[in-house]
């Protein structure tokens, strides 16, 4: 048979000695299917005199096959010994060797299995190959099949990369639980939805009449987990996906199915769902993709994200425009028919919203997937520097390389106590309002360093070489200035990411934006890769070149602008801004062309934007300019904020808006005064008690469980009342309170109370704590004081509020 196929997901099994893959996956015409085919598993090992060695090894009794071939590895040429062997037996191989050679060295022993068949095989996931082989049926390998509920099941015989892509919509089905305890193991599960294209569903146990359509009833919780089972049996997604499903969803139903006596099997391969030991927690369910949403949001779109939390409501009103529903949790012996029709609703929109969720971001994971070239599942668990690090091994034989081992603990814990070296320059800023200036970024900074300068594990010299490079980072280190392959693969991925991002700028589309977000979090997750304790080509003298290039070009750069007539007021990390003057806005185009000319290697700057207006603030303390807290307007009234409270996911929603309402103020207008009788407004109507009390709600999010709080905080306080009053609390999850008045003197904590809760809140707290701190440092750039904001002329704040 000859057909195109998608690789979904990949796993071994073994029979009679031999390690298969299975890859699981979809044919064109929509048919599920598994291809099988044998594993490939081998390791390098380096020795003095690999010919002395070769025979030996060969009598080792797991080998399988063994041969010298010519490698590189750390750029150096090496003649290695290959050794094939099945990989569970890898260790008694390696340890056989050892015996015959003490000085032997083994390699890639730690290579992933599917790995390993990826970069051996080419048979890349999400990516369409056309695929020939035979059936199986009850042949000899039927073992491997024979419980599978797929289509067709194939001996791989030939495979080749399709040349035309066509475009894959995988089938995804969206699920969400309730429970009546959030600890694991202690409460039931009350419902469960389920979201799919054209369908949708919550099972439950707790009856209740007029319930919608979508609303199935089942008697009682194991009920519930055998329906959940065979809907998935029925449906036969490609994806199953949830929020947060790695740590609650997917343990709380195998817990559950345990209690109740089932075997909860799950997708075309019938298979348990097996979690990874340690923290933090993979479900995994072969030949069914499970995809914990929440892990790759946290990975990639955090740390550019608005939201307060990453929990699903914040993080899909963000994305969507839409959030969770509204709902009172209440213990189930207080909840009337009416409460049950409205969490069945709530349980439902959870599945919607994740499901929607998937569908906005999997152009992202889809394009992630295929650069990296490691199974959906994983890519889209892996932190960055995983992510990096898949990258260069998927690619190293390119290069003829072989992979550096990954570090074992004590390693790590060595490179620990190297120290710090010195990071990024920044030039403090005079607090001030500015008019009329620009900024200037290098584009991928410290990679486009790493690639122009060759700073790499395996460019990096003991000692100087001839024509190496130096660099002072405190000492004098060197490097080889012939391409190694790390900046090699780095350049190609800058690269990259600059031709997606100017066809995104001609003609955006969701795959286009897509690729470029990729490989620029891949680009600037690079420098933090070779600095980072448990890689396997850390390199700390090559981080620490890193941020001495990017200190020397940032203040050669300012040096320049500055002798060319312009005024830079700030820079840090990878650009600066600078006041034009008198010059125009196309003499400042010329003048960066002729900065980038003098730049090397695929070191650019790029201008971010002209700029009517910006405004540096004090820090706290007055002194100086604080980093990296300014707001700018463009031409075109566009407001950027960085650093403010107004961007920050643990601030207050009245202190949010106001300070953004006063940024955008004096921004807009030049001037402070009506941001000033702004202000004062707000306070006034604070002391009247004209604001509403759900602007002043404070939300802090639960880091770890109660037991572990040392210190008692508001928001701690607050979970263990709702604990005692039977309101359930878990992990992650959001602390909603204000602060009531109380004794002068008593803590915040004393005076902390539930949203719902009666109670007049605490004008001084809220005026003194949440108000003047978003906002004193603006006001002190224009010489205003605490007092002034407050109205109180010259008297002390003690007597404001008396």
């Amino acid at each position: 048979m000859k057909f195109n196929f998608i690789p979904l997901d990949y796993d071994t099994v073994s029979l009679a000695g031999q390690t298969y893959v299975r890859i699981f996956g979809k044919t064109e015409d929509g048919k599920s299917c598994c291809i099988v085919d044998e594993a490939v598993n081998f390791f390098y090992v380096f020795a003095e005199r690999p010919d002395r060695l070769l025979e030996k090894i060969k009598k080792i009794g797991w080998v399988k096959k063994a041969e010298i071939i010519g490698k590189s590895f750390l750029e150096k040429p090496v003649k290695a010994i290959r050794v094939y062997c099945e990989y569970n037996r890898m260790d008694d191989v390696a340890h056989g060797i050892k015996d015959l050679d003490q000085e032997t060295q083994t390699k890639e022993r730690d290579i992933n299995q599917i790995t390993r068949y990826i970069i051996e095989k080419k048979i890349k996931p999400l990516i369409w190959q056309e695929v020939e082989g035979s059936l199986i049926a009850n042949s000899e390998l039927g073992g491997l099949t024979n419980s599978l509920d797929v289509a067709l099941t194939i001996k791989l015989e030939k495979v080749k990369e399709v040349e035309k892509q066509p475009e894959f919509k995988p089938k995804v089905l969206a699920f969400d639980i309730e429970t009546d305890e959030f600890e694991i193991g202690r409460g039931k599960i009350l419902m469960l939805s389920l979201v799919s294209d054209g369908f949708k569903k919550v099972l439950t146990w707790k009856k209740a009449k007029g319930a919608k359509s979508y609303v199935e009833f089942v008697n009682g919780e194991a009920e519930l987990i055998q329906k959940f089972s065979d809907y998935i049996q029925e449906l036969k997604p490609d994806i199953i996906t949830g929020y947060f499903s790695d740590g609650f969803d997917l343990p709380y139903l195998r817990n559950r199915a345990e209690k109740n006596g089932i075997d909860l099997r799950l997708g075309v391969a019938n298979a348990k769902v097996l979690f990874s030991k340690g923290r933090p927690i993979n479900a995994t369910i072969k030949g069914l993709v499970h995809i914990d949403l929440l892990k790759f949001i946290e990975t990639v779109y955090s740390q550019y994200m608005q939201s307060e939390t990453l929990r699903l409501h914040e993080v899909a009103k963000e994305f969507l425009g839409e959030g969770k529903l509204e709902h009172e949790h209440k213990r189930t012996e207080e909840m009337k028919e009416e409460d049950w029709h409205n969490f069945f609703e709530y349980n439902l929109q959870d599945s919607l919203l994740t499901y929607k969720l998937f569908q906005k971001l999997w152009p992202d994971m889809l394009e992630f997937t295929k650069i990296v070239q490691e199974p959906l599942f994983i890519t889209t668990r892996h932190s960055m520097s995983g992510l990096v690090e898949s990258y260069i091994i998927h690619n190293l034989e390119r290069f003829n390389e072989v992979a550096e081992r990954r570090p074992i603990y004590e390693e790590i814990e060595k490179r620990k106590t190297r120290g710090k070296y010195e990071g990024a320059f920044v030039l403090q800023p005079e607090a001030a309002l500015y008019e009329n200036l620009a900024i200037f970024d290098f584009t991928s900074m410290y990679a486009s360093i790493i690639v122009s300068f060759n700073l790499s594990r395996s460019t990096f010299l003991e000692g100087k070489g001839p024509n190496a490079l130096e660099v002072d980072i405190g000492k004098k280190v060197y490097f080889s200035k012939k391409k190694g392959f790390m900046p090699s693969l780095l350049e190609e991925i800058v690269k990259l990411r600059r031709k997606y991002k100017q066809e995104l700028s001609k003609k955006p589309d969701a795959i286009k934006k897509a690729r470029s977000n990729a490989f620029k979090l891949l680009a600037n997750a690079t420098y933090g890769y070779n600095g980072f304790f448990g890689a396997r080509y850390y390199c700390l003298e090559a981080a620490a070149s890193t941020a001495a290039l990017a200190r020397k070009f940032i203040k050669d750069m300012i040096d320049k602008t500055n002798k060319a007539d312009y005024k830079v007021i700030y820079a840090d990390t990878d650009g600066f801004a600078f006041l034009l003057g008198k010059k125009t806005k196309q003499e400042t185009l010329s003048f960066l062309e002729k900065l980038n000319s003098q730049l090397p290697g695929i070191m650019e700057l790029e201008l971010e934007d002209f700029f009517k207006r910006g405004i540096w603030v004090t820090k706290r303390t007055g002194e100086f300019g604080a980093k990296k807290k300014y707001a700018l307007i463009n031409h075109q009234g566009k407001i950027k904020i960085r650093g403010f409270e107004t961007v920050r996911r643990d601030w207050r929603s009245l202190v949010r808006v106001m300070q953004s309402k006063v940024l955008e103020m004096i921004l807009g207008s030049g001037t402070h005064e009506s941001a000033l009788k702004y202000v004062r407004e707000v306070v006034k109507k604070l002391k009247k008690r004209k604001i509403d009390k759900k602007e002043l709600i404070i939300k802090t999010q639960l880091r770890k469980p109660l037991s572990e709080y040392k210190a008692e905080g508001p928001h701690v306080a607050i979970a263990k009342r709702m604990q005692k009053e039977g309101i359930p609390v878990n992990v992650g999850m959001l602390i909603e309170y204000y602060v009531a008045e109380g004794e002068k003197k008593a803590r915040v904590r004393d005076k902390a109370k539930l949203p719902d809760e009666k109670g007049d809140y605490d004008i001084e707290y809220y005026t003194k704590h949440q108000i003047l701190p978003a906002v004193e440092n603006i006001f002190e750039v224009f010489s205003i004081s605490e007092e002034d904001i407050l109205q109180a002329g010259q008297k002390k704040l003690e007597q404001f509020f008396g």
